[in-house]
């Protein structure tokens, strides 16, 4: 069976919330008022494709990425402790590095963010992270 697009977000919900960031984190689509003053993260999958490794059923390659975009609703004046985050996320997801829940195992292909910015009135870090998962019919 092809790796779940569910599965995989869970797999990278459960890797997040084991590095205990200290900042509310949520999935996309979540009912989130975003916050006055504080930071959050949210966490949503932006792409994922399913390619066919063969008629003979030896399984899935299944590729995506997932964007961790941090958030900082002072405007950024405190956008050290976003910095400071994204340091943490570059730290744990790296190339090679792998993560198994439920039965499919998810690889790391690489990780970036981008420069910091102003997004409607909130100060704002996007982190993405490349991965692939290979997958038994």
């Amino acid at each position: 069976m092809s790796a779940s697009f569910l599965n995989v977000a869970k797999t990278f919900a459960k890797a997040v919330d084991d590095l205990a960031l200290g900042i509310t984190v949520v999935q996309e689509n979540d009912d989130f008022q975003p916050p006055s003053s504080g930071q959050w993260a949210e966490m949503t999958m932006l792409s994922h494709e399913t390619d066919s490794m063969g008629k003979s059923g030896s399984g899935d390659e299944n590729t995506g990425a997932l964007q961790i975009s941090l958030f900082d609703a002072d405007a950024g004046t405190l956008q050290g402790v976003l910095l400071g985050i994204a340091d943490q996320l570059s730290a744990e997801f790296v190339h090679g590095q792998e993560y198994t829940l439920f039965t499919d195992t998810v690889y790391i292909n690489r990780s970036f963010r981008n420069q910091g910015r102003m997004v409607g009135g909130f100060y704002q870090i996007d982190f993405t992270i490349e991965w692939i998962c290979y997958s038994n019919r």
